[in-house]
């Protein structure tokens, strides 16, 4: 399969996974994604300021990539989270675009299907509380599939 363009949509009926580490709070039974699971890092901000791009998210896309794929490129537990890209555009997020990694990364099997959602990161001037409100929404679009 070959990479998508850089900066391509995401198709609105695809599935992108997120696999962030376990919060401290995470049981199996009864626990949900919370803003904190798709507020960006430092690292995602630092790395859109050097690319000169917009800040990402990182997703992936499970017609090109699968979750044991995905899990390869994390050296840590994770948790393996769902959505739909339409709910996540629905629910605040500005974009879910194509992505690609720097290599080696992107010679390693599924790495064409790396992806990021954009409007996650606040911008100057926005009250904290709205903009935990956008994530708290875009968060609940995920669904817990399991722990890797």
């Amino acid at each position: 399969m070959s990479w998508p363009e850089e900066g391509a949509p995401v198709a609105g009926d695809h599935v992108v996974l997120r696999l962030p580490a376990p919060p401290k709070d995470f049981v199996p039974d009864g626990w949900r994604p919370t803003h904190q699971e798709v507020a960006p890092s430092e690292a995602d901000k630092r790395a859109a300021a050097a690319r000169g791009m917009p800040v990402r998210v990182s997703v992936w896309d499970e017609t090109r990539t699968t979750v044991a794929e995905a899990r390869s490129f994390r050296g840590r537990t994770v948790l393996v989270l769902s959505a739909g890209v339409e709910a996540v555009l629905s629910r605040g997020a500005t974009a879910v675009v194509y992505d690609r990694l720097d290599p080696p990364e992107s010679e390693r099997p599924g790495a064409e299907g790396h992806a990021g959602i954009e409007g996650l990161d606040r911008p100057s001037g926005e009250p904290k509380v709205i903009w935990r409100a956008r994530l708290q929404a875009v968060a609940e679009c995920f669904v817990v599939r399991g722990t890797l």
